[in-house]
């Protein structure tokens, strides 16, 4: 618990939010422990859900803008606003998503393999290679072409605008 406190408060920079984002890291971990492999680096998997957890945290503050709900009399001036992404936006999110699986899918299987468990489930190049039985530095090279490709497979579906710049 000392070295997940001692990176949030080097991610935050703040005690009480350091205090906050480890105890959400540990929310998540409990939430999702099923998917811990026993044999693995726990330290590295909690790690990495707190900086999940941060970088979430993070975009969100910057989406919403601090803004004074109430004036000098106490009176409410605006209504805040959701961090949930409107109507338009979750049905740009799901074509995303929906192109992202299928240029997936159009991958080699190593390819789609070494995506898949680095940065879809969060294991480290070390880890995937571990699993896939190869070096670590076949790993780096098959995420490297993967990422060319499916840049390359992407890039004119997803090179358009998106629903909250209109």
């Amino acid at each position: 618990m000392g070295t997940l406190f001692d990176a949030a408060l080097r991610l935050t920079g703040d005690r009480a939010a350091a205090q906050d984002l480890t105890q959400e890291t540990f929310l998540r971990a409990l939430r999702s422990f099923s998917s811990f492999q026993a044999g693995t680096n726990c330290k590295a998997w909690l790690l990495r859900i707190q900086y999940n957890v941060f970088c979430t945290e993070y975009r969100k503050a910057r989406r919403l803008p601090t803004v004074w709900l109430e004036d000098g009399d106490g009176e409410t001036v605006i209504e805040p606003a959701s961090a949930e992404p409107g109507p338009e936006e979750q049905a740009v999110r799901e074509l995303d998503r929906e192109s992202v699986r299928r240029a997936l899918a159009r991958l080699p299987e190593e390819f789609r393999t070494a995506v898949t468990l680095v940065d879809i489930h969060g294991l480290s190049c070390a880890e995937a290679a571990a699993v896939m039985g190869v070096p670590r530095g076949t790993i780096l090279s098959r995420l490297h072409r993967a990422r060319r490709r499916m840049e390359r497979l992407l890039l004119p579906e997803l090179g358009r605008v998106r629903a909250d710049d209109l």
